[in-house]
C-alpha cells in the first residue's frame, strides 16, 4: 500500500494491541477489534476516491482559469501551452485514482485521454526540446509542455528563461524517468514499502525512525551508471570549477499544492557530489514533515515522482522573495517584496526578519512602505563546498539590501511573469555580486479570488431584489422566472427564461441553449454547469441564497452577472451577452490555435450519461473525461458495501432506539479514536458527520420503529402468501452494514422485506457532497409495492432530489449542496427511513399515497389521522 496509504490504522491497532498485552491498557482481548482481510481494501478504495476528489476540483479550477483568463484578455499563447500541460498531466492522475478504486477496470481511459491530448497539442507550434524518454533535459530546452518529466519548479523555470527570456540560472533537470529509474534499479520502493508498513503516523519518534531508516537506504544505493554519466555529460558543460544547487522537482510541486518547505534543497554542490545531492533531494520526499504534508492533501507517494533541479550556483549579495499580490489584502492591488543579505532561506526560514517593501500596483510600482530591521546575520557559500553563516558588515546592518533600481527592475520582471502564467505569483529572486537580478523559480500565490461587482448606474432606478451572488460567467438577460424544484420540470422549461434552481446540477447543462440567464442558491464558479455556461456565453449568478423563495412572486427578471445583482422585472435595452472576444489582444496572431486547442479541453458532449452505452469514441473533450470519471467514481463507491461481506473488523452500534443490528467499519476518522477498537460503541462514540445526520433523523421522536400501523387487509394477506414462497425475508429486526469516514458513509439496510442503500459524501467543499439513496422492495402487492415507491418520489423531490422510479425500486441522488444542506437532507431521510416501512401495506390507494405524502411533510411521522 506504500507509506501513504493506511499506515495509521495499522500502527493505532498495534500500538493499543501493544497496550493490551502488557496490561496497559483496560480493554479485554476479547474486547479487541481485530481488522479483516476485506478492510484494508476498503480503506484504499477511499483514499484512492478522496485523492480523485482532490483532482476533480484542480480540474475544475483549472478550467475556470482558462475561461477567465479568454474572457479578460489576459491569456497569452504560452501561458494557455502552461495550462494545458497541467490539464492533461492532472486528468492522468484522475484516470489513475479511479483505476486504483476499480481494480483497473477503466484503463480504456488512459488511450481516450492521450488520442485528445495528441490531437490537442498537435495544433502548438513545434519547440525544440528534450525528449520525455531522456535523462536528464538542459534548461534550456524546457517549458511547460515537459512538466509531467521535470515537475513544476523545473518547468515553470523553463518557461520564464525559454519563453519570457527572463535572467535565471543555467543548469537542468534530472527527469522522472531517472527517478524511476534509480528507485527500480535498487528495488528500493518494495523496501521503502516494507520499512513503513507498520508506522504510526502520530508516532513521531517511530517516524523519524523509519524515515531515518530510509534515508540511509537510498544514500546508500547506487545511481545506475547511465544516470551518472548523463549528469557527468550536462555538468562538463559547465565546468569542473563550477558549483550548483540541487533543487527538488517533484511533479505536482509549485502547482496547486506547492510543497513549500517540504523538500530539501543542497546548496553550494561540488561537480563531484552532484549524484549525492542527488539522492539527498530524494530521501527529503520520504522525511516526516513531507510524509504528514502529502497525507493531509491525500497525495499518494506514487502520485508525486521526484524530478531533480541543478541550477548554477549564483554567489548572491542579496535574496528574497516577491509576492505579486498581496495575499493579505488583494483588493488593495499591492506587491509585496522581501530582502535579506545573502542567500534567500533567511528570507523565509524565520532566521532574521527581513525587509520589506510594499509597492503600489496602480502607480508603476511605486514604493509606498518600507520596513528595514537590522540584519546581523547572513547565509553565504563556503570557499570548500557547503553554506556558512557569517555576519553582516556593521554598515550593512540596518540600510536596505536591495536597491531602489533593483526594486523597480523585479517589479517589472514580475509584472511580465504573472501575465504569462495568468494569476498571482510566488517569486524566488537573486542579486549577484554584480547587482544583476536572477530568477530562481515561480509558483502560484494562493489567493481567493474577489468578484469586483461592476457599476450599478444603468439600474439605479431599478428595485434590487438580490445582490450577493459571485459571477459565474458574465453578462447581462432578462426573461420570465422558471423556477425549478423538482428535475421534473427540465422538460417544460420555457426557451428564453431565467432558469432559477438550487443548485448546479448537471441536468441543467441541456438547458443552455434555451435559457437567457441561470441563477443558482449554491454552487461553484468552477462547476461543469459553471464552465458550461461560459462556453455558450449564459450570464449565470452562483451562491445566491434564498432566490428561490425571493423571487418566487416574481414574473420577470434582468440579471446583471457582472455585479452579481438581480433586478425586479425586464429591463429593455441593457440586455446583453458578453461578446465572444476572449482571446488576449497581444497574441491575436496566435488566436487560431488557441480556439483550435480549446476545443479539445473545456466544451461537455456527454451530457447525457449512461455508462453501458458510452464507447471511446464518444469522448472528445477533457471536460467529457471529467464528467464521466466523476459520475462512474461515485457509483463505484456506492458499490464499496459487496466489499463488507465476511467482513470481521465490524464494530456493533448498540443503540435501545431502533430495533436493528448496525455493524461498522470505520476506515478513517468515524468513531472517536478511544472507541476505535470496541468491539460494541454506542451513538456517542460516532463522529461520521453524515452518520451522525442521519442517526439524528432516525431517532426523532415522533418517529415510530415499532407498534401498529394502519394496514390494508389486502396488502396484510399479499404479505402471508409471499412469506411461503420468499425465503430469507421473514427474519425478525434488521441488519445495517455501515462504513464510514469523518466525511463519508456508505450504508446498506435490510430491513424485514426491504432493503435500502445510502451512499453519501458529506464536507465543507459542496463541490465534492452528494448524497446516493436506493431502495427497493417490499412485503405487500405489487401495486402496494408501487404506491409506497411513488410516496417516496414525492416526498424525495420535494427535498430536491432527482429522482427514477423502476417498479418498486427507487434511485434518488442530490449532488452540490452545502454541508449543512446536505445534512438536513440525511436528517429528513433518517426519518423517512423508518416512517415509510410497511407503508407498502398502508397506502391502498393513490389517494390515500397523497395523504400520507402530505402527512410526512407536515411532520405527522406516526401517520395519526387528526
Amino acid at each position: 500500500m506504500g507509506i501513504d496509504s493506511i499506515i495509521k490504522k495499522t500502527g493505532n491497532f498495534l500500538k493499543k494491541f501493544d497496550g493490551i498485552l502488557h496490561g496497559k491498557s483496560k480493554t479485554s482481548e476479547l474486547d479487541l477489534l481485530i481488522p479483516g482481510e476485506n478492510y484494508f481494501r476498503l480503506r484504499s478504495r477511499y483514499y484512492s476516491y478522496k485523492s480523485l476528489l482532490l483532482k476533480n476540483n484542480e480540474l475544475l479550477d483549472s478550467l475556470s482559469e482558462v475561461e477567465e483568463g479568454l474572457e479578460s484578455k489576459t491569456l497569452t499563447i504560452q501561458n494557455f501551452r502552461a495550462h494545458v500541460a497541467r490539464i492533461f498531466d492532472t486528468a492522468f492522475g484522475f484516470i489513475q485514482s479511479l483505476n486504483d478504486m476499480a481494480d483497473n477496470r477503466y484503463q480504456y481511459l488512459y488511450e481516450v485521454l492521450e488520442r485528445i491530448r495528441e490531437t490537442a497539442q498537435s495544433h502548438f507550434k513545434k519547440e525544440t526540446g528534450g525528449k520525455a524518454s531522456d535523462l536528464v533535459i538542459p534548461i534550456d530546452k524546457i517549458t511547460a509542455e515537459h512538466f509531467k518529466d521535470v515537475g513544476g519548479k523545473a518547468g515553470n523555470l523553463g518557461e520564464i528563461r525559454n519563453m519570457l527570456r527572463l535572467p535565471s540560472p543555467g543548469g537542468f533537470s534530472i527527469t522522472v524517468r531517472a527517478y524511476r529509474e534509480f528507485m527500480s534499479y535498487n528495488n528500493l520502493e518494495q523496501e521503502i514499502n516494507r520499512l513503513s508498513g507498520s508506522v504510526d503516523m502520530n508516532d513521531t519518534a517511530g517516524l523519524e525512525n523509519v524515515s531515518e531508516a530510509v534515508r540511509k537506504l537510498i544514500m546508500g544505493s547506487r545511481v545506475p551508471p547511465v544516470i551518472e554519466e548523463a549528469i557527468d555529460e550536462e555538468v562538463g558543460r559547465f565546468g569542473k570549477e563550477k558549483s550548483f544547487s540541487v533543487r527538488s522537482s517533484a511533479v505536482g510541486e509549485d502547482g496547486k499544492i506547492s510543497f513549500a518547505g517540504q523538500f530539501t534543497s543542497v546548496l553550494n554542490v561540488g561537480a563531484g557530489d552532484i549524484t549525492s545531492a542527488y539522492k539527498e533531494v530524494i530521501t527529503s520526499k520520504y522525511g516526516r514533515r513531507a510524509v504528514f504534508y502529502r497525507q493531509a492533501k491525500g497525495i499518494k507517494d506514487k502520485d508525486i515522482p521526484m524530478a531533480v533541479l541543478v541550477l548554477e550556483m549564483i554567489d548572491s549579495k542579496s535574496s528574497g522573495v516577491l509576492y505579486t499580490l498581496n495575499p493579505g489584502y488583494p483588493e488593495r492591488d499591492e506587491t509585496i517584496i522581501s530582502s535579506v543579505w545573502g542567500q534567500g532561506q533567511y528570507a523565509v526560514g524565520g532566521k532574521i526578519s527581513p525587509d520589506m517593501f510594499i509597492l503600489d500596483r496602480r502607480d508603476n510600482g511605486k514604493i509606498i512602505s518600507s520596513v528595514v530591521p537590522g540584519k546581523s546575520v547572513q547565509l553565504a557559500m563556503k570557499p570548500d563546498g557547503g553554506m556558512e553563516e557569517l555576519p553582516v558588515p556593521e554598515r550593512d546592518r540596518n540600510t536596505a539590501s536591495i536597491s531602489e533600481s533593483n526594486i523597480k527592475e523585479l517589479y517589472h520582471f514580475s509584472r511580465v511573469i504573472e501575465r504569462h502564467f495568468g494569476e498571482p505569483q510566488d517569486i524566488e529572486w537573486t542579486v549577484d555580486k554584480k547587482g544583476l537580478i536572477q530568477i530562481l523559480q515561480t509558483r502560484p500565490l494562493h489567493i481567493r479570488r474577489v468578484i469586483q461587482p461592476s457599476a450599478p448606474d444603468t439600474f439605479a432606478k431599478r428595485k434590487v431584489m438580490l445582490s450577493q451572488g459571485e459571477t459565474a460567467s458574465r453578462g447581462i438577460a432578462s426573461g420570465p422566472v422558471f423556477i425549478v424544484d423538482k428535475f421534473s420540470q427540465i422538460n417544460d422549461f420555457p426557451p428564453g427564461a431565467v432558469l432559477i434552481a438550487r443548485n448546479s446540477s448537471n441536468e441543467f447543462v441541456k438547458l443552455m441553449r434555451s435559457a437567457s440567464a441561470v441563477v443558482i442558491e449554491t454552487g461553484s464558479i468552477t462547476s461543469h454547469l459553471a464552465t458550461v455556461a461560459r462556453e455558450f456565453n449564459v450570464p449565470t449568478v452562483v451562491n445566491v441564497r434564498n432566490v428561490r423563495q425571493i423571487l418566487r412572486n416574481e414574473r420577470s427578471v434582468t440579471v446583471d452577472a457582472n455585479s452579481g445583482r438581480i433586478y425586479r422585472g425586464m429591463i429593455e435595452g441593457v440586455a446583453r451577452p458578453v461578446p465572444d472576444t476572449r482571446v488576449a489582444e497581444n497574441v491575436s496572431a496566435d488566436e487560431g490555435i488557441i480556439r483550435t486547442v480549446m476545443k479539445y479541453i473545456t466544451p461537455l458532449n456527454l451530457v447525457t450519461l449512461d455508462e453501458s452505452e458510452i464507447t471511446p469514441e464518444e469522448f472528445k473533450t477533457v471536460h467529457d473525461i471529467i464528467r464521466y470519471v466523476h459520475e462512474v467514481s461515485v457509483k463505484e463507491m456506492f458499490r464499496i458495501g459487496e466489499l463488507t461481506e465476511g467482513e470481521g473488523s465490524t464494530q456493533q452500534l448498540v443503540s435501545d432506539l431502533i430495533p436493528m443490528y448496525f455493524y461498522i467499519i470505520d476506515l478513517d476518522g468515524g468513531v472517536v479514536d478511544e472507541a476505535k477498537f470496541l468491539k460494541k460503541i454506542g451513538p456517542e462514540h460516532i463522529t461520521s458527520i453524515p452518520l451522525k445526520a442521519l442517526w439524528k433523523g432516525m431517532t426523532h421522536e415522533g418517529v415510530r420503529w415499532s407498534g401498529p400501523v394502519d394496514i390494508d387487509m389486502g396488502g396484510l394477506a399479499s404479505v402471508m402468501a409471499r412469506s411461503f414462497v420468499r425465503t430469507g425475508v421473514t427474519e425478525k429486526g434488521g441488519k445495517a452494514y455501515v462504513i464510514v469516514t469523518d466525511q463519508y458513509l456508505n450504508l446498506s439496510v435490510k430491513l424485514a422485506y426491504h432493503f435500502s442503500v445510502f451512499d453519501v459524501f458529506c464536507g465543507e467543499s459542496y463541490i465534492n457532497n452528494y448524497i446516493n439513496f436506493r431502495f427497493q422492495g417490499g412485503g405487500a402487492s405489487a401495486d402496494g409495492r408501487m404506491r409506497r415507491a411513488m410516496f417516496l418520489r414525492e416526498v424525495l423531490e420535494s427535498l430536491d432530489f432527482r429522482v427514477e422510479v423502476k417498479d418498486d425500486m427507487v434511485i434518488a441522488d442530490m449532488k452540490g449542496a452545502s454541508r449543512q444542506e446536505t445534512e438536513e437532507r440525511l436528517d429528513v431521510l433518517g426519518r423517512l427511513l423508518g416512517c415509510s416501512r410497511q407503508l407498502d401495506m398502508a397506502i391502498n390507494s393513490m389517494e390515500a399515497k397523497d395523504w400520507y405524502v402530505r402527512a410526512f411533510l407536515e411532520g405527522n411521522y406516526s401517520f395519526e389521522h387528526k
